[in-house]
């Protein structure tokens, strides 16, 4: 399989051979997995699609560690989500049904991967004026980025960084529903199966131990156990190479607008949007599911799933 460079994702001469070896994968064992998720996919009724990109598949494998099952059993919340939660996927264009969010926050993932093959998503929130429909979209753009990744992309996961030096953090928290960003996280972590490497919080205010509580409440355990707080950009520098962060953060990439820019443009091309608008078809219909106690378990709290008896 040969990796080719998108206007947002690049990746390292042997990506491909490094991600499949750290999850004792080669194209033989990669082939028969795919043939025997495409074949789950057929029987499964409740599906409104039965047809997926094969890339789409292997990535949903490699987010999955490897593992068929837990790819097969994502696959089923991810579609189940888009029936439960219907508001985060009912607009797919950017750059004409979103709210501009850019004065509240700059953020995206950086173009280049890490020598370990993960991306960086860097997030800077720039004022606290903050209402549900800005949380809303924001919410959307990162569902959208989601299954961009989904089809383009082939790492690990990311290491987050979230940049509140500029606000009041006590101002941001009062105004985020925490049912909507666990509602959100959920379809973003366990929809699309986004590992997390580790979350860094870069903020001065001893505050922000408010703000690392409440995404503590809403995201499992393990990533819980990733979050760290920084104080400066520059001990960013200890975690992350410079090679892979924005100019503005002592890095070698492009600025974090000039980023945040490039994926509202990519995102907002026809051919994007029009495969958004397909992606988001594949749901499910629950008449003809068999497990009738599914969607209570799928809107727990992230983490906490049970396991499924899917096949």
């Amino acid at each position: 399989m040969k990796l080719e460079a998108t206007p947002l994702l690049k990746f390292r001469p042997d990506t491909v051979l490094e991600v499949r070896k750290e999850l004792n994968l080669d194209q033989d064992a990669i082939d028969k997995m795919m043939q025997t998720f495409e074949d789950w996919i057929a029987k499964q009724n409740h599906f409104t699609r039965k047809e997926f990109d094969r890339r789409f598949l292997e990535t949903s494998i490699v987010h999955a560690k490897g593992s068929l099952e837990k790819a097969k059993r994502t696959l089923d919340k991810l579609c189940t989500l888009k029936t439960l939660l219907p508001t985060f996927f009912n607009k797919c264009d950017v750059k004409y049904e979103f709210t501009d969010i850019s004065d509240v926050i700059l953020h995206g993932t950086m173009p280049v991967l890490t020598k370990s093959n993960y991306r960086v998503y860097v997030a800077k929130l720039t004022s606290t004026n903050v209402d549900s429909q800005i949380l809303l979209d924001y919410s959307r753009f990162l569902i959208l980025k989601s299954e961009y990744l989904k089809k383009y992309d082939y790492s690990f996961g990311s290491t987050c960084i979230v940049d509140c030096r500029d606000i009041n953090v006590l101002n941001l928290v009062t105004k985020i529903n925490v049912m909507d960003l666990r509602d959100a996280l959920t379809v973003v972590m366990e929809g699309y199966a986004l590992r997390i490497k580790a979350i860094y919080v870069v903020a001065t205010s001893k505050t922000i131990d408010v703000f690392v509580t409440l995404l503590k409440q809403v995201v499992s355990h393990k990533v819980a156990d990733r979050i760290y707080v920084l104080k400066t950009v520059e001990a960013i520098h200890e975690h992350v190479a410079k090679e892979v962060l924005p100019k503005d953060y002592g890095g070698d990439q492009m600025t974090l607008k000039e980023v945040d820019e490039n994926w509202k443009k990519v995102l907002s091309e026809k051919e994007n949007v029009s495969y958004f608008r397909s992606m988001f078809e594949a749901r499910t219909n629950e008449n003809y599911r068999l497990t009738a106690t599914y969607n209570d378990e799928v809107l727990g709290m992230p983490g906490s799933f049970r396991t499924l008896n899917v096949d």
